[in-house]
């Protein structure tokens, strides 16, 4: 059982690993995944405990942010290893870490219930007006351009909806995921509309 101390002290880590960032993977995004992968595993009828901690600790060793680590999920385990966690609950934990990236799992279904919901909200927490702020602000972050009408630069921002968010609402491996993702596609969706409007200067 992870208890709340566990929690809090996970929550004061991550605010310290992600303090200065800017690029959308900030100490707010793992709150908000909280909020979402808790809200599902009620749901779901998954570890609430377990989902949490792995809600607060799934990028922290992220191959974009934490290259170095992201095989082994050594920071994660690092963390893990400093507190009185038994050994099934720290490998669930890590388990739904592993199986979060879009990169690396795509639409490979989750092993576990845990691992869908945290999956599922770190995907929802990359769409809707959120998501769109984010991807702006990753794309900032590393000089991206905001759009290419020839559509030859993937690594413009633009191009990143067409080739990752606008597949998630489909990817979803909950039910409460999938509600959760039409009205936030949705939003994703107008969004992208209204920009490509203004860029040709039709609206």
């Amino acid at each position: 059982m992870i208890d709340e101390t566990v929690l809090d002290a996970a929550s004061r880590y991550v605010q310290t690993f992600f303090g200065d960032d800017a690029t959308g993977h900030d100490w707010h995004h793992m709150v908000r995944v909280r909020r979402l992968a808790e809200r599902i595993a009620v749901q779901e009828g998954a570890d609430r405990g377990i989902v949490a901690l792995a809600a607060l600790l799934h990028d922290v060793d992220d191959a974009k942010l934490s290259p170095a680590t992201s095989d082994d999920l050594g920071n994660a385990r690092a963390f893990l290893a400093n507190w009185d966690i038994s050994p099934a609950d720290a490998a669930a934990v890590l388990t739904a870490i592993r199986e979060v990236s879009f990169s690396k799992n795509g639409a490979t279904p989750p092993s576990t219930r845990e691992a869908a919901c945290v999956r599922d909200a770190d995907r929802l927490d990359a769409i809707g007006a959120i998501g769109v702020a984010r991807a702006f602000a990753f794309g900032g972050a590393h000089g991206r351009a905001l759009h290419d009408p020839d559509g030859g630069d993937r690594s413009a921002t633009t191009a990143h909806f067409h080739d990752k968010l606008l597949k998630l609402k489909d990817l979803m491996c909950t039910d409460a995921g999938r509600e959760i993702a039409v009205a936030r596609d949705a939003v994703t969706r107008g969004f992208l509309d209204e920009f490509l409007l203004e860029w040709e200067g039709e609206r």
